[in-house]
Protein backbone atom coordinates (compact mmCIF):
# COMPACT_ATOMS: atom_id res chain seq x y z
CA UNK A 1 0.00 0.00 0.00
CA UNK A 2 1.40 3.32 -1.13
CA UNK A 3 1.13 5.98 1.91
CA UNK A 4 0.52 9.57 0.45
CA UNK A 5 2.96 12.05 1.32
CA UNK A 6 2.21 16.22 1.81
CA UNK A 7 3.60 19.30 1.15
CA UNK A 8 2.90 22.23 2.93
CA UNK A 9 1.26 25.04 0.36
CA UNK A 10 3.79 27.59 1.74
CA UNK A 11 6.71 26.06 0.92
CA UNK A 12 4.63 24.99 -2.87
CA UNK A 13 4.57 28.80 -3.27
CA UNK A 14 7.85 29.65 -1.99
CA UNK A 15 9.15 27.05 -4.48
CA UNK A 16 7.18 28.27 -7.94
CA UNK A 17 6.82 31.93 -6.40
CA UNK A 18 3.11 32.28 -6.15
CA UNK A 19 0.99 33.45 -3.60
CA UNK A 20 -1.22 31.32 -1.32
CA UNK A 21 -4.22 33.20 -3.01
CA UNK A 22 -3.93 31.94 -6.94
CA UNK A 23 -3.77 28.15 -4.87
CA UNK A 24 -6.89 29.08 -3.67
CA UNK A 25 -8.17 29.79 -6.68
CA UNK A 26 -7.41 26.65 -8.01
CA UNK A 27 -9.01 24.77 -5.30
CA UNK A 28 -12.32 27.03 -6.11
CA UNK A 29 -11.78 26.13 -9.52
CA UNK A 30 -11.26 22.39 -8.82
CA UNK A 31 -8.01 21.85 -10.38
CA UNK A 32 -5.81 20.67 -7.28
CA UNK A 33 -6.94 19.69 -4.01
CA UNK A 34 -5.92 21.18 -0.91
CA UNK A 35 -6.29 19.22 1.98
CA UNK A 36 -5.73 20.37 5.81
CA UNK A 37 -3.65 18.46 8.30
CA UNK A 38 -3.24 19.67 11.65
CA UNK A 39 -4.57 23.11 10.85
CA UNK A 40 -1.91 23.05 8.29
CA UNK A 41 -3.14 22.85 4.29
CA UNK A 42 -1.38 20.97 2.49
CA UNK A 43 -1.39 19.42 -0.88
CA UNK A 44 -0.55 15.61 -2.28
CA UNK A 45 2.64 15.05 -3.77
CA UNK A 46 1.07 12.96 -6.26
CA UNK A 47 -0.83 16.08 -7.17
CA UNK A 48 2.35 18.01 -8.16
CA UNK A 49 2.62 17.44 -11.92
CA UNK A 50 -0.74 18.79 -12.32
CA UNK A 51 -0.03 21.36 -10.54
CA UNK A 52 3.48 22.22 -12.14
CA UNK A 53 1.92 22.58 -15.41
CA UNK A 54 -1.04 24.97 -14.03
CA UNK A 55 1.96 26.90 -12.25
CA UNK A 56 3.80 27.82 -15.63
CA UNK A 57 0.67 27.96 -18.14
CA UNK A 58 0.21 30.85 -15.47
CA UNK A 59 3.89 32.37 -15.53
CA UNK A 60 4.54 31.79 -18.52
CA UNK A 61 1.67 32.87 -20.44
CA UNK A 62 -0.38 34.78 -18.31
CA UNK A 63 -3.74 32.60 -18.25
CA UNK A 64 -6.06 33.64 -15.33
CA UNK A 65 -7.69 30.62 -13.15
CA UNK A 66 -10.94 30.05 -15.47
CA UNK A 67 -8.50 29.90 -18.55
CA UNK A 68 -6.68 26.90 -16.38
CA UNK A 69 -9.96 25.19 -15.51
CA UNK A 70 -10.84 25.39 -19.32
CA UNK A 71 -7.50 23.73 -19.88
CA UNK A 72 -7.46 21.25 -17.39
CA UNK A 73 -10.97 20.11 -18.46
CA UNK A 74 -9.68 19.79 -22.05
CA UNK A 75 -6.98 18.15 -21.63
CA UNK A 76 -9.22 15.40 -19.19
CA UNK A 77 -10.93 15.23 -22.25
CA UNK A 78 -8.30 14.14 -24.80
CA UNK A 79 -6.96 11.41 -21.92
CA UNK A 80 -10.79 10.00 -21.78
CA UNK A 81 -10.60 9.93 -25.39
CA UNK A 82 -7.06 8.61 -25.95
CA UNK A 83 -8.54 5.52 -23.50
CA UNK A 84 -11.21 5.12 -25.48
CA UNK A 85 -9.59 4.92 -28.36
CA UNK A 86 -7.28 2.29 -26.94
CA UNK A 87 -10.30 0.26 -25.57
CA UNK A 88 -12.01 0.34 -29.35
CA UNK A 89 -8.51 -0.79 -30.56
CA UNK A 90 -8.02 -3.65 -28.88
CA UNK A 91 -11.58 -4.75 -29.71
CA UNK A 92 -11.08 -4.35 -33.09
CA UNK A 93 -8.01 -6.70 -32.79
CA UNK A 94 -10.11 -9.44 -31.80
CA UNK A 95 -12.47 -8.97 -34.43
CA UNK A 96 -9.60 -8.78 -37.17
CA UNK A 97 -7.83 -12.18 -35.51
Amino acid sequence: MKTETYIRIEQICTHYGVETSFLHQLKEFEIVNIEESENIEVIKDSELPKLEKMVRLHQELEINPQGLQAIDHLLKKVVDLQEEVMTLRRKLDLFEM
